[in-house]
């Protein structure tokens, strides 16, 4: 499927991955320092996801071999799967938040299995839209759009539930499943002696509904490169 669009559209969900992947790496150090465990693992695939699609909306941008990247999303996916297979084990039945990174992984994996964009080492700076008549292997149409509408359907579920920051840390993180947040009030002195300035910029940060806006601008570009594939 070959779409007519601005290049400038590329260089705008190539910035935009970029700063999720940033953003991520900011709350994995913030957690690091402050011992949170909950959505760590979700905040590490987003910073890979990130610098990877932004490679892929902007060839003279992607780096490394395919290969280590087909390595890393999916050694995700399994992940994520095995932390899924574990919350139901758990709590129960429910709608593990890890399967929907199940998926996001697994799409991935596509991108480099079936690749549109330039992920040329030039000088010369091409968006995926001047290689999408390409030659070679073409994602099926069936699974592609079936993926892409799962990816739209996540970003308006989680902007219309009420339940925020549960797209990276779940509804059963013990301190989330009670209030809401992450962590309750910061006291004087957090874990570790992490001072309660450290929570505070954590908290704030962290905070649900901004983790949530990441993950919807993730599921958008996704859902977007999936349908130029095709």
């Amino acid at each position: 499927m070959a779409l007519s669009t601005p290049s400038w559209l590329y260089y705008l969900f190539g910035l935009l991955m970029l700063a999720v992947a940033a953003y991520c790496l900011v709350l994995i150090v913030l957690a690091a320092a402050t011992s949170r465990p909950a959505g760590r693992d979700v905040e590490v695939s987003h910073v890979f996801m990130g610098v990877a699609m932004a490679g892929m909306f902007v060839g003279r941008w992607s780096f490394g071999p395919n290969a280590l990247w087909e390595i890393i999303f999916g050694a995700l996916m399994i992940w994520f799967l095995v932390a899924g297979i574990q919350s139901i084990q758990r709590w129960g039945f429910h709608l593990p938040h890890a399967l929907i990174h199940v998926l996001m992984n697994l799409a991935m994996l596509l991108m480099y299995w079936f690749p549109v964009g330039a992920t040329s080492s030039g000088s010369a700076s091409m968006s995926m839209s001047m290689s999408a008549g390409g030659g070679g292997a073409r994602l099926d149409p069936g699974l592609g759009f079936v993926l892409a509408f799962i990816l739209l359907a996540s970003a308006v579920f989680t902007l219309a539930s009420p339940v925020k920051g549960r797209s990276h840390f779940g509804s059963h993180a013990p301190a989330y499943a009670v209030s809401g947040s992450i962590r309750g009030a910061p006291p004087e002195c957090g874990p570790g002696g992490v001072s309660a300035s450290v929570l505070e910029i954590e908290e704030a940060v962290a905070a649900p509904w901004l983790v949530d806006v990441s993950h919807v601008v993730m599921c958008v570009a996704m859902a977007f490169l999936l349908v130029v594939m095709l």
